[in-house]
């Protein structure tokens, strides 16, 4: 036994069968089947006793406040063991789609509290609305014990006036998506153990040299993902503005990878599963992994928390890797890590604006700055690399931050002119164009034929764009929201004040040697972007003088989207100065005292903001796709297309009744139906499908191809030959352009793969 311990391989081959047959055994835990009908006979109304204060159960199956003061419906108790269940409701009511009036859920019997603290079970309250005649959720049971379903109006005065009627209660548990759940977790613990053995047993030393170089960045980083991380820890979500937008994002997403769309352009479940082109107007580059965790059984919450806890780690270690290599010191990459991950506005858009693809993309800000960097200080060969990564990642993720970098890397080349003219310089510009469009071609094919052919929405806002930013006091200090859901807002703060003076007086003391005017001309970059945030009459002059222009800036709907740029510029300044001031050894201490005062400042202000977010943030679940089905208008959807379609026509339609024709859904997976259909006429008939008509569906019947067009309702219309009677299926297919241009921008990837990693031996070599 002692060699066996001595000898690592047999010991790492010991590990690794426990853990297999840990798996196993855990899979096998899961392994059962259980299906529970409940009719209305066995069902209780249920309403709480004046008197006694206690909840009284009776018979029945209809509960309304005129005839029972705040009753509702319940199930009996009912043993729900660990895992994942389906509930399904079938009812009739007269309540409207809001939950808060009339909702179904899943509570545990024994948990008295009114928060239900023990967190025993995870489940949405579920509308009932009249609009249907049944519902479904999902309920993820974390600890066995007694529950009960609980159906109907809400016990306040919210729900007077409403009736529900229970015909139906299913509960069935999930089997194989309870054990994929377990399991995946299961694993990930696993391989955090075996990565940890791996480096005990095989890289020990080298571990100890890295903790011991590296301890300081290795602290602030840890410190900086933390901080920001925190209020993910509360069981529930902090609203933000665009948090519904975006959870249905995720959702989706990972409903239609499981119908077998990749890479994902139509969401289906959006509208009542009419679907949104979402993936072809707006990057998900950072949504797949969330996607992925839903599929393995994760929550939509929970999701959710991992994209931005996700993102909580990459911009701290990119911005520290870009500022580091243009300081030239750890200590201030990681103060400006600090500053670029909890400056005040960041944090904002995490928690209080939920803008997630901003702030995915302001992930990859340092990125961008780094390229050109590179290209114009000429420390790197392939400058053009780097900036055309870094606006590939952002596209991935958001399109108005590309849009405003679309204007201002110009405007950058603009303000260096005698440097962008020369000819390496514009070469490598010219460089960093052709590789932005190859590495984003999947993208831009894509996006043009629905913009030139299909008849968008768009997101433009050109009313009052000198009203949609903000007052140029509040860039500084927290201002609360007025409606009290969200932690308020909070721009580049005291400390971005403090690293732009630090900036200033760097230059004109005349520190910065030759590149005094450069620096010079970065701050006034900067302070054009703290102005183009602003509320101004600049957007006035610009709408009555310029009116193009003004429809282009329209673009970015709100103007205190340029704040991202000027958080970039604001420790790119930083970085800068605190790097020029420390190569003399007599300022090291000046240099430090200086990066604690920004860093301290910025923590507390954004402290303060945190507070305010899980003092005041309105708390919300998200559990299951169900409420995030209702109709939603959003940027990339049909022009025209009426919403109120989508709740009443959720099958085949034919709208000419005299015909003897007929069509019904027998199957659907996402946005791919199969229907049965009857003609049994010998003309064409035309029948819509429960989809809005965007380009490249498919319609197969026999195997051959059906006509498939938009409606002028904007669904998806099928026509089907005479005397056609079988099945049709309707599914989304990617054109062959579209495809090419997915295997042009990969081709585009593994050219930037291999130049790095070519760099990378040939520095291993020349060590």
């Amino acid at each position: 036994m002692k060699k066996f311990f001595e000898n690592k391989k047999y010991l790492i081959i010991g590990v690794l069968a426990l853990e297999l047959v840990l798996l196993v055994v855990n899979a096998l835990r899961f392994y059962r089947d259980e299906t529970i009908q409940l009719t209305a006979d066995d069902l209780l109304v249920a309403y709480n006793d004046q008197n006694t204060g206690e909840t009284v159960y009776e018979s029945g199956f209809y509960a309304d406040h005129s005839n029972i003061e705040g009753s509702y419906i319940v199930s009996d108790s009912i043993k729900f063991r660990k895992g994942i269940y389906a509930v399904t409701i079938e009812y009739s009511s007269n309540a409207n789609d809001s939950w808060h009036n009339c909702y179904s859920t899943v509570i545990p019997e024994f948990d008295t509290s009114e928060e239900l603290t023990a967190n025993l079970v995870n489940c949405d309250r579920i509308s009932m609305p009249e609009s249907k005649s049944s519902i479904s959720f999902l309920t993820w049971v974390r600890y066995g014990t007694e529950f009960r379903v609980r159906m109907g109006p809400d016990t306040g005065a919210g729900g007077d006036g409403i009736y529900v009627l229970v015909n139906n209660v299913f509960v069935t548990y999930m089997r194989n998506r309870t054990i994929l759940h377990e399991t995946a977790k299961l694993l990930l613990a696993f391989l955090l153990i075996d990565l940890f053995l791996f480096w005990v047993f095989y890289r020990k030393s080298e571990l100890v040299n890295f903790f011991k170089d590296k301890s300081i960045v290795v602290a602030g980083l840890s410190f900086i993902i933390f901080f920001s991380s925190y209020p993910l820890f509360y069981r529930k979500l902090f609203f933000g503005d665009d948090i519904f937008y975006h959870l249905r994002r995720i959702a989706f997403t990972a409903d239609a990878i499981m119908s077998g769309q990749f890479p994902v352009h139509i969401l289906p479940g959006w509208d009542n599963d009419y679907g949104y082109a979402a993936g072809v107007g707006y990057g998900d580059l950072l949504l797949y992994p969330s996607a992925l965790i839903i599929i393995l059984g994760g929550t939509v919450q929970f999701a959710y928390k991992f994209y931005i806890f996700l993102t909580n780690v990459l911009t701290p270690i990119i911005s520290y890797y870009t500022f580091k290599r243009i300081s030239k010191n750890s200590e201030i990459g990681i103060a400006s890590a600090v500053v670029f991950s909890l400056i005040g506005f960041r944090l904002h858009s995490v928690y209080s604006g939920a803008t997630v693809g901003e702030f995915g993309a302001y992930c990859f800000l340092p990125i961008v700055i780094l390229g050109l960097w590179d290209i114009y200080t000429k420390e790197k060969k392939n400058g053009y690399i780097v900036l055309a990564l870094g606006v590939t990642l952002t596209l991935s993720n958001h399109v108005l931050s590309t849009f405003i970098l679309a204007l201002v890397i110009p405007l950058f080349c603009v303000l260096f002119i005698e440097k962008t003219i020369k000819k390496d310089i514009l070469m490598q510009l010219f460089k960093a164009l052709g590789l932005i469009i190859v590495l984003n071609l999947h993208f831009i094919v894509p996006l043009m034929d629905y913009l030139l052919f299909q008849g968008m929405n768009g997101n433009a806002i050109f009313d009052i764009l000198w009203n949609r930013g903000q007052e140029f006091i509040k860039l500084f200090n927290h201002i609360p929201d007025a409606s009290l859901d969200s932690g308020g807002f909070l721009g580049i703060g005291i400390c971005g004040i403090l690293a732009l003076c630090v900036a200033l007086g760097y230059i004109v003391s005349g520190c910065a040697g030759k590149r005094t005017l450069a620096y010079f001309r970065l701050i006034l970059l900067n302070v054009l972007m703290i102005f183009l945030s602003v509320n101004s009459i600049f957007y006035y002059w610009i709408m009555e003088n310029m009116p193009l222009l003004y429809k282009l800036l329209g673009t970015m709907q709100f103007p205190w989207h340029f704040l991202d740029v000027s958080c970039g510029l604001i420790v790119l300044l930083m970085a800068i100065s605190l790097g020029g001031l420390a190569k003399n050894e007599n300022r090291k201490a000046l240099v430090a005292a200086v990066t604690s005062i920004i860093c301290t400042t910025c923590v507390l202000q954004s402290t303060f903001l945190l507070g305010e977010v899980i003092k005041e943030g309105n708390q919300i679940t998200m559990f299951d796709e169900t409420a995030l089905k209702s109709p939603f208008v959003a940027e990339f959807t049909i022009e025209g297309a009426d919403q109120g379609i989508t709740s009443v026509e959720t099958d085949m339609v034919i709208r000419d009744e005299e015909i003897d024709s007929s069509a019904s859904i027998v199957k659907r997976n996402g946005t791919t139906i199969v229907a049965q259909v009857e003609n049994n006429t010998e003309n064409t008939v035309t029948v819509e499908a429960p989809l809005w008509g965007y380009r490249h569906y498919v319609a197969k019947a026999g195997g051959d191809s059906l006509n498939v067009y938009t409606a002028e309702n904007k669904k998806l219309a099928i026509d089907i030959p005479a005397f056609y009677n079988g099945q049709v299926k309707i599914y989304f297919r990617e054109p062959f352009l579209w495809r090419f241009a997915e295997i042009i921008s990969l081709s585009g990837f593994a050219y930037v793969i291999y130049v790095f990693v070519k760099k990378r031996n040939d520095k291993a070599l020349e060590a």
